[in-house]
Parts: structure tokens; sequence; C-alpha cells
């Protein structure tokens, strides 16, 4: 019995080097199947993602404006790389940047001339910044005797159309000369206002800039009915304003013919930079940088060929998309190929892929070895203290409890079951030899 019992024992060892190699094989299976159920549905997640994903919203000024001209541009540049683009224009180019960072806004991507606290966009950054909007500040006949800006105070100014960045820069720029709205008369002249109707309100002062397309601003301006006021302090102007930056506006370079202006003269202009959300994907910020260099790059009257765009407003973070195309103008391969969501969690998802790999691996080598440890090590051990604990309750004349009957019951059926599996083992063994 004892020999037959050794015979068993060996048996039952080889049983469990098969079982446990089947339990090797299995796991390794279901955690295949279930790797790859995982990723296939972040796969299918994915695809029904990347439409969304290549959907672009950017806000603008009116339609009338030059910014939204370029918006319209920049959006047909983005349609040809696969973006769906919407540009949504308003009169209150000041809101832009509150829209922008609105949550429940559905504005990505603006452009920004004024003065900001970025302490209070801390979702925003900068996508680049993309041209100079040169400023000009002239008299009409009632005031040709003011040589200097200081010297406005007290007149009546034509500042802008209410809610344009025109009206905010000028209010900023009189503001470091002391001339504010209490001690002169700031006057809102709509764009679309006249010669007639500029001339009814008295105006002495006339601010304007490179995106005033009134035909009448350019032709005073030719007779010197309107004379432009130098700007000599424009450098610590824009020292002090940040979204400023000193010029001297070239002969003619608001009009060739005639002329416009006839000599070169100091002035100042705002920076124009293009700002997004930080939750704009990586996919889509290659793509706008991509296209401000194409729109912006080729120079103007006022700005060299490959200036722009260019990060001279550091008012915002810059977006390390941007940053890293204008240095290298490269996109990375993964940017260019894949989706944008994908795309954005690439080195991510490919640890994350390496990491469950490792794990894969571990588990197929280790699992059955902690199975053996358990069932032949671990258990046994803690069986023959729960018997001798039960045979000391019982001498102790103690009774069983429930709980300790039920796992009795469960010890015995086990043994149970391999002797009976031994038993039908033993009748097997003749065929054996």
């Amino acid at each position: 019995n004892d020999s037959g019992r050794e015979v068993a024992v060996r048996r039952s060892d080889l049983d469990l080097t098969e079982y446990l190699d089947g339990v090797r094989r299995r796991s390794w299976i279901l955690f295949s199947v279930v790797t790859a159920a995982v990723i296939a549905i972040l796969a299918a997640a994915v695809l029904l993602l990347a439409d969304a994903e290549r959907k672009i919203t950017i806000g603008v000024g009116p339609v009338t404006s030059s910014g939204y001209a370029a918006a319209q541009q920049l959006a047909e540049g983005l349609a040809k790389r696969g973006f769906v683009v919407t540009v949504i224009p308003t009169d209150q180019t000041q809101d832009l940047i509150e829209l922008l960072a609105d949550p429940d806004s559905p504005i990505e991507v603006t452009f920004i001339t004024e003065d900001i606290d970025a302490a209070q966009y801390p979702n925003v950054n900068s996508l680049g910044t993309v041209s100079r909007l040169p400023y000009a500040f002239a008299t009409w006949p009632a005031a040709h005797g003011i040589t200097s800006l200081a010297e406005a105070r007290g007149k009546r100014i034509d500042i802008g159309p209410v809610g344009s960045s025109r009206a905010a820069f000028a209010e900023e720029v009189l503001g470091k000369f002391g001339i504010t709205a209490q001690n002169s008369t700031f006057l809102n002249v709509p764009t679309s206002a006249t010669l007639e109707e500029v001339k009814a309100l008295d105006v002495e002062v006339q601010v304007t800039d490179d995106q005033d397309d009134r035909p009448f601003i350019v032709g005073a301006l030719a007779t010197e009915e309107l004379r432009i006021i130098p700007v000599p302090e424009a450098r610590a102007l824009s020292n002090r304003i940040a979204s400023a930056e000193a010029i001297e506006i070239p002969y003619a370079s608001f009009s060739l013919v005639p002329p416009v202006p006839q000599e070169p003269f100091p002035s100042v202009a705002q920076l124009v930079t293009v700002v997004a959300v930080d939750s704009l994907t990586g996919a889509a910020s290659y793509a706008i940088a991509q296209e401000l260099t194409t729109v912006f790059s080729t120079g103007t009257a006022f700005t060299a060929p490959g200036e722009f765009p260019n990060f001279a407003d550091r008012q915002l973070p810059v977006s390390p998309y941007a940053a890293e195309y204008y240095a290298n103008g490269t996109v990375p391969w993964h940017f260019a190929t894949l989706p944008p969501l994908l795309a954005d969690y690439f080195f991510g998802l490919v640890f994350l892929g390496t990491l469950i790999l490792v794990v894969a691996s571990i588990w197929s080598i280790l699992l059955p070895e902690v199975y053996s440890l358990r069932t032949r090590v671990f258990r046994p051990r803690s069986e023959a203290r729960f018997i001798s604990a039960m045979e000391q309750s019982l001498e102790d004349g103690r009774e069983l409890s429930p709980r300790d009957r039920s796992r009795l019951a469960k010890i015995l059926d086990r043994y149970e079951m391999q002797d009976q599996l031994q038993d039908r083992a033993e009748r097997l063994r003749p065929h054996l030899e």
C-alpha cells in the first residue's frame, strides 16, 4: 500500500505539472483575448472621436475686418489638412479672449491685440504672434496746431468703434500721456461713418490703423487735411504696454499713389497674436502653426519676409507644438499620420502597451508557480492548523461552529475527490505496462 501510495504521489506530481502547464496556457490565452478586446475597444473609441478632434472653431472680429479675412484664409488651409473649421465673427473683439477662456464657449482659437492678465487665463496659450498693426494719430484742421500726442489732452478724439481693439489700444496709449475720458472727449465713431459725419461730430484728433479702410481717411492724409502726429515716445510706450511695439511707418506704406505717408514717421503698433485653449490637440496646433507660417511669413509694408510668426508677444505661455514647429519647421510623423487624439497620447499608449507586455510575461511565468505554492504549501499548512484546532476544540468539549463545519466539509470533499481520482488512476495502472 505504501509503495502504491508513493507511485500515486509521483503520478499526482506529474498530473500537477500538466495541470500547471494547462493553467499557463489558459491564462496566456485569456490574457491575450482580454488585451485584444481592450485594444479593439480603444481603437474604436479613437476612430469615433477622430472626427470630433478634427473640428476647430475660430472666434474673430467683424466680417468686414482683416482679421476675419485672415481667419477664412486659415480655415481654407486647415481644410486641406483634413480639419473642419468654423469661423465665428463678433463686433465685440474685446470679448474674444473671454469667450476663448469660457469652458462653455465653442471658441478654441482667436486673435488678440490687447494687453491681458495671463493669470486670469490659465487655460490659454500662444500659437504665435503673426503681425504688427501700425497706428497713426492725426489731427483734423481744427487741431493742426498739435505737434505732440500729449497736446491732444482736452480735444475731441475719435478712438474707434465701441468694443473694438482699436478703441481699447487707443485708450491705453493715450492714457500713458494722461489723456483720459475724464479730461478729454472720446468719440466712438463707427467705421461706416462718412467724412461729412466725422466733420459734423467736430472730431479734432483721429486715431486710425492699417485696418481702417475708409477711403476718405487715406485721402485726407494724402492732402494733409489730416496731419500725422509723430510719436517719438513709441519705444518707451512699448516698454509699458505689453502688446505694443515701436515702429517707423515707412514712406508710402499706406498708399503708393498718392504716397501716404509722404515721409517716414515714428509711431506705435499693436502685436497681433493667435491664441488657443490648451486643450487643443497637438495635431491641430501643428496644423495651425503650419498655416500661420504660410499666411503670415510673406512680409508686408511693415514686416520683413520670414519675420512672422514669432513669439514677440510674451504675455501668455507658448504652445510647445507651435514653438517646436517654428524652431524646426517639421511635424513629428505620428502627428502627421495618426488621428489627433491617438497622436496626442501616442507615447503614453506605447508605454502602456510595453507595460502590459511585461506584466503579461511575468504573469504567464509566475501564475502557475504561485498557484502551486498555494495548493501544495500554504493550503495544506492552513488545513493542518485548522484540523488541529478543531481536534483541540473537541477535546476541550466545545462544539464546532457552523463555519467550522462548512470548512471541514469542503476539506473532506476535496480529499474524497482526490482519493476517487487516485483509485480510478490505480485501476488504469496495468495499461502503463
